[in-house]
């Protein structure tokens, strides 16, 4: 059986996995690598570290499947992130993470030199700490040398691909929109944006299809793998646009739900979002012409997780099924009890970092079950918030597919059923949409699909949840009091917020 061999670096390691063309997991290996954290807001990871894992996780998955018979490999990773490379596709610097807030200054910087509502009309973002922009100007004021030497600035996914090929200095649209210095009308750099930042344009990466297979795996990559030499590689795209392609098809209106640490809505959509308020975000979809626009949850399920662990004391590994049962005991709406998922600042809507968690609305009338529903609804209601700003936006969901950990959860799927008053699919490997979706970008790529229409065909579903009319009622009641809380207390979080900081 011939299969294609995915490799998604993510946060904490390197999944390798072979599908087949009909979407089946033949074999999965996870490699695991450190992320440092050598100051106060930085997290930074070693790419020849990602790189040895990359080597790991090949070789486990190759004792299960032939070497001959895989027919490409294409690359996910996560986006937001900086690698300063030299020609020969060295890394010169650790990769600048996601989760890396040390460029905060230069935001500041970019935010007096072009107007927001500017900069967001033509990237589609906006000015973000997270984004690869601040963090090239950063290296250019703190590590001139590096900054001078510099050929490209990549991502983990394109600098495998280099490593991988020989090509070096590459990337897709979907990584490149997130560097937030892309013109997502004209479907190139955003020249004049990179001019005014003082980025010197020839060091962002040629611009690649997602499902571009012209580049070749080397021979010294064959020898150090057990993969052909020669074999195809395609580009790949950035984690959140091959999560987008594992989990749903190619319509607009087709939505999907990823529950994880952080978590997100998506939907397709044929431009930009046209939000006056800048609380949606958009980046391209691997076919190179539409665009994923998604609202953000800063934190789902580690929120969840926490709240679970310290306010219900359930410790490191808690029955989730008991506490499902607990949850479900309480009335939806959880008595008037509200839990604000904030704990590491928020996103969509209100994209600050001067908010923290809220547990609110006790009394002495509420018990244990009372907070463990409210749990579950404030990560949700957060989700559903995004969802209805896409709605107001002229992106409303006809359906939802869930993936991410907290697909497994049956109450949190009908719990989105239920707020969003739409058919609520699980999907049949949540945990491995992302790594399916690159699967599918590389099929299109080698042929095995059409296009990216006949290539969703391959995604599969273990469950539906349908909307209960009443329950759906009962939410958008409760959406009106929880989508007013923040706005209310936004002087409070700040004040809050300046005396943790010592300010």
């Amino acid at each position: 059986m011939q299969y294609i061999l995915t490799l998604d670096a993510g946060t904490t390691g390197v999944k390798c996995a072979a599908f087949s063309r009909e979407g089946a997991q033949l074999a999965s290996h996870t490699a695991e690598y450190p992320t440092r954290y050598p100051a106060s807001d930085w997290a930074q990871q070693d790419p020849e570290e990602q790189l040895a894992g990359c080597l790991r996780a090949i070789k486990a998955v190759l004792q299960r499947v032939s070497p001959r018979d895989c027919a490409a490999l294409v690359f996910s990773g996560t986006m937001n992130g900086c690698i300063p490379i030299d020609r020969q596709g060295r890394a010169l610097h650790d990769n600048l993470i996601h989760s890396d807030l040390r460029a905060a200054p230069q935001v500041e910087r970019i935010r007096g030199l072009i107007p927001l509502a500017e900069y967001y009309r033509v990237t589609g973002n906006r000015i973000d700490v997270h984004s690869g922009l601040p963090k090239y100007m950063w290296l250019r004021e703190n590590r001139p040398d590096i900054y001078k030497s510099a050929f490209r600035f990549v991502n983990i996914k394109d600098y495998l691909y280099g490593r991988f090929t020989g090509r070096v200095g590459y990337t897709d649209p979907t990584d490149a929109s997130l560097c937030n210095c892309l013109d997502l009308r004209a479907g190139d750099w955003a020249w004049e944006i990179l001019k005014a930042c003082g980025v010197d344009a020839d060091k962002m990466p040629d611009l690649l299809p997602s499902c571009d297979v012209s580049g070749r795996l080397t021979a010294e990559f064959a020898g150090l793998t057990g993969l052909p030499d020669g074999l195809p590689v395609a580009v790949g795209a950035g984690d959140g646009a091959c999560a987008a392609h594992g989990a749903r098809s190619q319509r607009v209106g087709d939505t999907y739900m990823n529950i994880g640490s952080s978590a997100w809505v998506s939907t397709l959509s044929p431009a930009p979002a046209e939000d006056p308020q800048m609380r949606l975000f958009s980046y391209f979809d691997a076919d190179g012409k539409s665009c994923n626009v998604c609202g953000t949850v800063q934190s789902g399920s580690a929120a969840f997780e926490w709240a679970v662990k310290n306010l219900l004391g359930l410790g490191e590994r808690p029955d989730y099924g008991a506490l499902e049962a607990l949850a479900r005991s309480a009335p939806i709406g959880a008595g008037g009890l509200m839990y604000l998922p904030t704990l590491m600042g928020e996103r969509t809507p209100w994209w600050t970092a001067k908010v923290s968690g809220t547990l609110m609305g006790f009394t002495l009338y509420h018990d244990r079950s009372h907070v463990a529903r409210a749990v579950y609804e404030g990560v949700m209601q957060s989700l559903h918030l995004c969802g209805s700003i896409l709605a107001e936006c002229g992106l409303p969901a006809d359906r939802l597919t869930l993936i991410g950990g907290g697909a497994a959860s049956g109450l949190w799927a009908q719990m989105a059923a239920d707020m969003f008053g739409v058919p609520v699919r699980v999907h049949a490997t949540p945990r491995a949409a992302t790594s399916l979706g690159a699967a599918l970008i590389a099929g299109v790529g080698i042929g095995w699909y059409a296009d990216f229409a006949e290539a969703a065909q391959a995604i599969h579903i273990q469950s539906v949840y349908q909307p209960d009319a009443a329950a759906h009622a009962a939410y958008q009641r409760h959406l009106a009091v929880f989508g007013s809380l923040y706005p209310h207390m936004k002087a409070a979080y700040e004040a809050l917020y300046d005396y943790q900081q010592g300010k």
